[in-house]
């Protein structure tokens, strides 16, 4: 355990006199400005490493100079586990609960009262990865009722799932979220055995698989299943052609042809934009592309509407021709001006009859038509109040026709951002964020050092498992409310998640709010439905299940608490709140929630102590504190965070948890130990994590961090010579500073561990990581040491004095 920490042993103090069992008011805690208060040198504790001068003396009237009188014991300050090994949650029995890669919940019980969920102060959530298929897994089973039909509650239309009782001889059935009584179909009858289960359950999917898949009849569809349709929207001006952009697009999408989804059905367009935008008639008859100019951006139109989108098989041809033929077109344009928003418009009517997946590939702000961004970071405005106004749009355009065009007409935008400098993406962003898109963030593109990542990117946006026109809605037992949810989606009525594509990279989360004072029920029933098309035209509904036991007991809820999948949800709300208000309530929002959780367990639950799980909260919350997604300061330019705050809205447990406290390893000593080589299992097994403190980076070691969107390699000044041969085949690493490299396939033992630890690393995120070089004590260094989450800062504390904050909180 760290050096200079609250004393972690002994016993529960008892709670004060007069206490009652409630918890006392706490004042909101709040880490504030350095600036804006006195700052006196202190030294740092012993085994702390002090950067950038003293944190600041006040948190919320915490004073980090006088020792408590009576601490708090929360244990040893453990860093997080592994998140390459999660433990799997046992407290829920595993027999009709769908698997925890697809749904899981943020504890393992269901407070029985509000007043008891209230002193728990953590939300009540489900986290929900509905297409998270893992390759050479089981696949979820198919269930088709043919002429029968879906069977699903009358009232509540729940589907049918493992936790629905059967009675009368098995002719009814009581639907487990509203308790109705409905009727079997006779096609559908079985007869039961002596505990009331019927005989044929291990014959049907749907009574013993928490998730399963229908097959969809007629009408469940407004329209015949349509083939999927990529339409590619690629800026030809001449930054995008200096910079390598045009090329590199259309080569990789070239070479990306045969393996999008939907074969033989998959259809394909393209548009190209500068001052003006240019479709291209590929109809399979012709002998080589025509291209067409469409100079009018303020009434664009389409001259050809039936022949720009075309079958991908009956036009290959012409389709290659196309896309070698783009980059030398524009080879020598001076063109710098960009259409962007009016070409948007144009490529969605190409494609608004039949929706599917548009990718805007764009290298500068755009300067003509109606929907523009523009340059409005004000550096001065950094670290202040003001600065939610520069993660907000500057304008409602953009969001305006991701509603009323896009989600409309089923169609979902990726961007692909290569702009110079500021892109203003917060304006942008809501065409991705309002379709389920996602937005890919290069700055200063340049192809030269940019290229294989943004090919890696290209190649998985378009060939990840996907469906089409999908909805989502998630159902609970009576008494229970789906009271807000979480994501990057449209939310049309009060539960219906609008989500033009879906794909298995998407994450979304749910709170569950009590309707009344207290449950009755023993368990708490949660489904979620996905109504989908997939690649292959095949209308399905995914369902997910989850049978929740209630407790009346307060200490259940810390004893089976999933710490990630609750920062999982409290990040999403902390970036809500930043960009409804400001970022100092949603640091102190999530600050607060920390301190009232501990607290309610101190004063609810005397005599246990917090589960090794539990006592992950405080690091989680304080380096969520200490993110680019929140931190304080001036050094956090708004593009950044823009960029980061829309990752957020659509991560998985596994991508916050990688976030919040990335994972780092000590490659230099990797030899004679098991890690980098495969296990029992054919994993590649990853070595143990290195605490995220600057104490931890020896001057002779070689450290590898993953921050969940980009690799750094630290390399000490001390590191042998030899070791740098075997990793990188350099003696000296004194070029390589903040140098973009790719570690070379060496025949040494730590070249191939380290490629293989690497390889693993990268197959578990959405995004392609880049790898930057980091010497110690160059200049490049201060981007490794901002993700050292337990060392203290300019503003805020380190993790022993952050556990003795709040020991002194919780007294």
């Amino acid at each position: 355990p760290p050096q200079g920490g609250p004393p972690m042993g002994g016993q529960m103090p008892p709670m004060p006199p007069g206490g009652g069992g409630q918890p006392a008011p706490v004042a909101p805690v709040q880490f504030f400005n350095p600036a804006a208060v006195p700052q006196r040198k202190t030294a740092a504790p012993q085994g702390v490493a002090q950067q950038g001068g003293a944190p600041t003396e006040q948190m919320a009237g915490m004073s980090m100079r006088t020792a408590p009188q009576q601490a708090f014991s929360l244990g040893d300050a453990q860093p997080p586990p592994s998140v390459w090994d999660p433990p799997q949650p046992t407290f829920l029995a595993p027999e009709g609960q769908s698997p925890s890669k697809y749904m899981h919940c943020s504890v393992g019980c269901i407070p029985s009262s509000a007043s008891v969920a209230q002193k728990f102060a953590l939300p009540i959530s489900v986290v929900i990865h509905p297409l998270n298929d893992i390759p050479g897994q089981q696949n979820v089973p198919v269930v088709n009722f043919g002429a029968t039909g879906v069977i699903r509650c009358r009232r509540c239309r729940t589907y049918v799932n493992p936790f629905v009782v059967f009675i009368d001889a098995g002719r009814r059935w009581r639907c487990n979220v509203c308790g109705l009584l409905n009727d079997v179909p006779s096609d559908y009858y079985c007869n039961l055995d002596g505990s009331g289960k019927r005989r044929d359950i291990a014959e049907r999917p749907e009574l013993s698989c928490g998730t399963v898949e229908y097959v969809a009849p007629a009408d469940y569809m407004v329209r015949p299943p349509q083939p999927p349709s990529f339409v590619f929207v690629i800026d030809v001006s001449a930054r995008a052609v200096q910079t390598g952009l045009v090329r590199e697009a259309c080569t990789t999408i070239k070479n990306t042809l045969s393996q999008l989804p939907g074969q033989p059905r998959t259809q394909v367009g393209f548009l190209t934009f500068d001052s003006s935008f240019h479709f291209y008639n590929l109809k399979s008859t012709l002998s080589e592309p025509q291209m067409l100019a469409v100079p009018d951006l303020d009434d664009p139109f389409l001259p050809l509407p039936s022949e720009l989108l075309v079958n991908l098989n009956e036009s290959r041809n012409l389709v290659d021709a196309l896309l070698e033929k783009i980059p030398s077109t524009f080879a020598n344009t001076v063109n710098p001006d960009s259409a962007l928003g009016p070409a948007l418009q144009a490529a969605c009517a190409m494609m608004q009859h039949v929706g599917g997946k548009l990718q805007l590939y764009q290298s500068c702000q755009p300067t003509l038509g109606k929907a523009m961004t523009r340059m409005r970071e004000d550096t001065s405005m950094l670290g202040t109040d003001k600065e939610s106004s520069l993660l907000n749009p500057s304008t409602d355009q953009f969001k305006t026709l991701a509603l009323e065009v896009c989600s409309k007409s089923q169609i979902s935008v990726d961007v692909f951002c290569c702009c110079e400098g500021y892109a203003d993406l917060a304006t942008l962003l809501p065409i991705s964020k309002y379709t389920n898109g996602q937005v890919y963030h290069y700055p200063n593109f340049e192809a030269s050092r940019d290229a294989d990542t943004f090919r890696a990117d290209v190649i998985r946006s378009l060939t990840r498992p996907m469906g089409f026109e999908a909805v989502m809605r998630i159902r609970a037992s009576q008494g229970v409310k789906v009271a807000a949810f979480h994501g990057n989606h449209y939310l049309r009525g009060a539960d219906l998640l609008a989500l033009p594509t879906i794909d298995s990279d998407k994450a979304f989360s749910c709170d569950l709010q009590l309707e009344e004072q207290s449950l009755t029920c023993s368990h708490v029933a949660v489904q979620c439905a996905l109504l989908y098309t997939t690649s292959d035209g095949e209308r399905r509904i995914r369902v997910h299940n989850l049978n929740i036991p209630v407790s009346t007991n307060m200490a259940d809820l810390y004893a089976t608490l999933d710490v990630r999948a609750s920062m999982n949800v409290l990040l999403k709300t902390a970036v809500e709140q930043a960009l409804s208000t400001k970022l100092m309530d949603a640091r102190s929002r999530l600050q607060s929630a920390c301190v009232n959780c501990l607290r309610g367990h101190r004063l609810m639950c005397q005599g246990a102590e917090l589960t090794e799980e539990a006592k992950m909260l405080p690091i989680y919350v304080l380096a969520a504190l200490k993110n680019l997604v929140l931190r304080d300061g001036v050094e956090v330019r708004a593009d950044e965070r823009s960029m980061l705050m829309m990752m957020v809205g659509s991560a998985t447990t596994h991508a916050t948890a990688s976030l919040l406290y990335p994972s780092m390893f000590a490659l230099h000593k990797l030899h004679n130990t098991p890690y980098g080589t495969p296990g029992a299992d054919g994993q590649i097994q990853m070595p143990p994590l290195v605490r995220l403190s600057s104490e931890s980076l020896e001057a002779e070691g070689l450290y590898l961090l993953d921050t969940g969107y980009m690799l750094l390699l630290w390399i000490g000044k001390n590191s042998h010579p030899q070791a740098l041969m075997d990793l990188l085949n350099l003696n000296t690493a004194e070029r390589l500073d903040g140098a973009k490299v790719n570690l070379p396939q060496l025949q040494t033992d730590l070249s191939q561990r380290s490629l293989a630890i690497l390889s693993r690393i990268r197959a578990a995120h959405p995004l392609a990581l880049s790898l930057y070089t980091v010497r110690q004590g160059g200049a490049a260094e201060s981007k490794m040491l901002q993700f050292m989450v337990e060392d203290r800062t300019l503003s805020t504390m380190s993790y022993p004095e952050w556990w003795n904050a709040l020991s002194r909180q919780l007294q």
